[in-house]
């Protein structure tokens, strides 16, 4: 599979012509794909909020007889045509997707890495870079601590030969190994030293409470400096709200039910735990990894915003003509 995301994503970016963009239409793409996943889930769980009454009846009924009540719960759901498991099954999807264009990222993030500085070895300058609006090297995290060029440590080190790549082959891999150690890269990765500097002066200022020293080449910070830490936040931001809007509505229709069960089991977004711990982890995962992963995770979380907000008002509307319908059938009778 992620072969196949990697082949995509390149076809994708053949036709669009920037990386950055690609991810945004390669996740438009899976969105659409799992959209009625979604619908389905989100109509599971609403039923599963209408029925939250009975299942709390039945719980007071068989308070003292757990096997009872299971048996009977079951019963209702088959009755109500309900599945306690349905609403999962996004997650459980878009999970697997989610780690598989983790690792498609890694994979086009080394590609890259390794022809470009193929290509600073072969011309003996920079070669121009994959970039995308405020980020300079969408093969970098978005940070101002990230520079243009990857860092010369364990990330390269641990580039390993792909069978399915012409680039990441074991030849490639050792020239670019021998390449970073040649007095050229350093000449080329030392106009780089600047901002790194100062982001490791600027960190000392704020937390450690020592002298602040701009270096003469204060604007390097900018020029080299591979982000602006947007995409971090954005993503954090954005999964906050999308668990918000999610867990919104259904919190009011599930207020008595949450009131008696801490959390609604049916709903595995509704969790303290997932309200908060995931929005942090989105940060954290989007600041130490490339700005491609970054971009299709900012991106799925927008995308699903849009498509829940578009289901919440689909589902009210029919709720509000079923409640015209059944008010225009009370007067007639």
């Amino acid at each position: 599979m992620t072969a196949f995301f990697v082949n995509l994503l390149t076809w994708i970016n053949g036709v669009v012509g920037n990386y950055g963009w690609s991810i945004v239409v390669f996740t438009l793409l899976i969105r659409v794909v799992l959209l009625p996943l979604d619908i389905k889930s989100k109509k599971s769980m609403r039923a599963m909020s209408k029925i939250q009454p009975k299942i709390q009846a039945l719980q007071k009924k068989y308070a003292n007889d757990k096997e009872k009540l299971n048996q009977k719960t079951m019963e209702l759901y088959r009755k109500e045509h309900v599945s306690p498991t349905a609403g999962c099954l996004p997650m459980l999807i878009s999970l697997p997707i989610l780690w598989i264009m983790f690792s498609a990222m890694r994979t086009l993030g080394n590609e890259y890495t390794i022809q470009m500085l193929l290509d600073m070895k072969n011309t003996g300058t920079l070669p121009s870079l994959q970039s995308w609006l405020w980020i300079k090297n969408v093969f970098q995290p978005d940070s101002f601590a990230a520079t243009i060029l990857p860092a010369v440590g364990t990330n390269l080190q641990m580039i390993r030969p792909v069978a399915s790549s012409s680039i990441l082959t074991a030849d490639n891999i050792n020239a670019v190994l021998e390449y970073l150690k040649s007095t050229e890269y350093s000449r080329l990765a030392a106009q780089l030293a600047p901002a790194s500097a100062f982001s490791v002066q600027a960190i000392r200022f704020l937390f450690i409470n020592t002298t602040l020293t701009i270096p003469n080449s204060f604007a390097n910070v900018f020029k080299y400096g591979n982000g602006l830490f947007i995409l971090p936040l954005l993503a954090g931001a954005s999964q906050f709200l999308m668990t918000k809007i999610m867990n919104g509505k259904q919190t009011e229709e599930q207020k008595a039910a949450q009131e008696a069960q801490q959390a609604d089991q049916t709903n595995p977004m509704n969790s303290p735990v997932m309200k908060w711990f995931f929005p942090i982890f989105s940060v954290w995962i989007c600041a130490t990894s490339n700005a491609a992963f970054s971009i299709y995770w900012m991106a799925a979380n927008v995308i699903q915003i849009v498509q829940q907000l578009a289901v919440n008002w689909y589902f009210e509307r029919q709720d509000a003509k079923a409640a015209e319908l059944a008010a225009a059938q009370d007067i007639d009778d």
